[in-house]
């Protein structure tokens, strides 16, 4: 069987693009008895894969005589017309758009288009697959489901440089870490908000922001001095591997305040650093991390505030094994070599 990979999503600097590539990666291990090619616009780490531009695409695919193609999300060639299945990741731009009128009217559309005629949409959570049936009217025979899975994050094994966080930036108390972005969902302001509510009880807690969106964002520069809490954020952006680790590691923990995710990709480093999360309950996170995280009412900020007030001296012991065993990029591959019949 001839099966073509559209890898071209790979040569993007995303959690996500790292999730597609250990996928494709596991997937040809997986089904060594087929001919697959993989495209895509730089090098991968496979004996069979092939240059594409964005702009030769189409023309490429359409000469290509294969069982099936899989693309990762929508961007199908407008003139692409053989039978392919989608790997989806979420519907962020369909319930939280951030772009332009202009660029979400050509998103809608590319995205509507390509379900229209796509033969399976794979999605990677529950919550995805039933707003694609219940809230974009996709039938339920064309949505299928595996489970995502952490993508490597490279850490530095041997430290090169030793310091106390707190001494370095002249800290009174704990410190978490903020490494999400900055977008509708992510709900940043949220934090903030405890922050201030901890401070006005005479409790001090830190926030270290090692995200770059978030730290160019003059609307929540102009929050936190609204809030008054200037001198307890700080804005580092992401910093070198050779002392981020510091950062982690001496945290109290890393907290996230997202109401919308799919897989939880945002949690990558934490994991990778052992660091303990705290999350807002919703389905993705309590559905792919159990127990082995903290939980925060995404509803309320009292309950936020009650609960890192309660663990700043009682901090949790952290294990993400079971997790990690249990999601893995060749269980992945597997759930979609058995639904695309790959193994017949």
């Amino acid at each position: 069987m001839k099966i073509w990979i559209d890898g071209r999503i790979c040569d993007e600097n995303t959690l996500y693009a790292r999730f597609c590539e250990e996928l494709i990666e596991a997937f040809v291990a997986e089904n060594s008895e087929h001919e697959i090619i993989v495209y895509r616009k730089s090098s991968l780490n496979l004996s069979k894969n092939k240059y594409i531009d964005n702009l030769t695409a189409a023309k490429i695919f359409n000469k290509e005589h294969f069982a099936f193609m899989i693309f990762f999300d929508y961007c199908i060639p407008s003139k692409f017309t053989g039978e392919y299945t989608i790997v989806l990741e979420w519907l962020k731009e369909i319930f939280f758009p951030k772009k332009q009128w202009i660029h979400r009217k050509i998103h809608s559309y590319k995205l509507t288009r390509a379900i229209e005629k796509s033969k399976n949409i794979i999605a990677l959570d529950g919550g995805t697959a039933l707003e694609l049936n219940e809230r974009l009217n996709v039938a339920e025979n064309k949505i299928r489901k595996i489970h995502g899975f952490f993508p490597m994050y490279e850490t530095v094994s041997k430290p090169v440089v030793h310091a106390d966080i707190k001494t370095k930036h002249n800290l009174r108390g704990e410190y978490l870490i903020y490494d999400s972005g900055n977008e509708i969902h992510n709900n940043f302001e949220r934090i903030l908000k405890t922050i201030k509510k901890l401070k006005d009880s005479w409790v001090i807690v830190y926030i270290i922001i090692l995200c770059d969106a978030t730290t160019k964002d003059l609307d929540i520069r102009g929050k936190v001095i609204e809030y008054d809490i200037a001198n307890q954020i700080l804005f580092l952006g992401q910093v070198s591997k050779d002392i981020e680790h510091l950062y982690y590691e001496q945290s109290l923990w890393v907290i996230f305040s997202s109401i919308y995710e799919s897989f939880p990709f945002q949690f990558v480093k934490a994991i990778a650093y052992n660091c303990h999360i705290f999350a807002n309950d919703i389905p993705a996170n309590r559905q792919i991390m159990w127990d082995s995280i903290s939980y925060l009412d995404p509803l309320s900020i009292h309950n936020m505030r009650d609960i890192i007030h309660e663990h700043i001296n009682n901090t949790k012991v952290t294990d993400y094994g079971t997790a990690l065993k249990w999601y893995s990029p060749y269980s992945s591959a597997l759930e979609l070599s058995e639904i695309l019949e790959t193994k017949k």
